[in-house]
């Protein structure tokens, strides 16, 4: 079983890879490079988004709730149907015009990202958050925000009590440490899900956005 977490960098993509020992890095520029067969893979990319007719997400009222120091880390994609527009101003405006509200700068700036998300059709890619993921495996949500020296070593902790390895050590210059340590989550989440259970939130319907994290764990 491997599990992979993937998050997206300046210009690439970040993959790691987990099997119960390791914690491997690969940059790509390619979302679809970095897929591999019989593993259960979580991405920190929104992908089903919502429509004119459903514009709020479910799965994004369901992660803010897992958090609360960490709310600002659950952000608003667009709709569906500004998904094309060719710029920032003319998505906002046409958002505006559909459902009384604009879009960020951040989530316009993700939207080549998830439009190549949305190219895959594969059962074993889901959406995920590495801040929900934390908490669901952890109990609590992390205390400390992952910019931070203590954010940073608060999630290595984590991470130490899966994998010896250290792949954030790598210096990059597209490749901050925050996502290499996000994919990192994702890697041993994705890992846990695919070995011990996975939930999809809202449950996973047809067209209708959800995301993925480990089943809780009794404790």
């Amino acid at each position: 079983m491997v599990g992979v977490g993937i998050d997206g960098a300046r210009g690439s993509w970040v993959r790691i890879t987990y099997d119960s020992i390791s914690l491997c890095l690969t940059i790509s520029e390619q979302l679809e490079d970095l897929l591999i067969d019989g593993a259960v893979h979580f991405v920190d990319m929104p992908k089903t988004l919502g429509t004119v007719a459903q514009p709020d997400r479910a799965c994004d009222a369901y992660m803010r709730s897992e958090l609360t120091k960490r709310k600002s880390s659950i952000f608003t994609p667009p709709i569906q149907e500004v998904l094309g527009e060719a710029t920032y101003d003319a998505a906002n405006t046409m958002s505006r015009e559909l459902v009384g509200k604009g879009i960020s700068k951040q989530a316009w700036n993700l939207t080549p990202r998830i439009r190549e998300f949305q190219k895959l059709d594969r059962d074993d890619v889901y959406e995920s958050h590495p801040e929900v993921c934390f908490a669901v495996m952890t109990g609590q949500e992390a205390q400390f925000s992952k910019k931070t020296a203590e954010g940073e070593a608060e999630r290595i902790e984590m991470l130490r009590r899966y994998s010896n390895s250290s792949p954030w050590k790598w210096k990059m210059s597209n490749v901050q440490v925050d996502d290499i340590i996000d994919a990192c989550i994702l890697a041993v989440a994705a890992y846990e899900a695919g070995t011990t259970g996975i939930t999809t939130v809202p449950d996973q319907t047809e067209g209708a956005p959800y995301v993925a994290v480990p089943t809780k764990k009794e404790r």
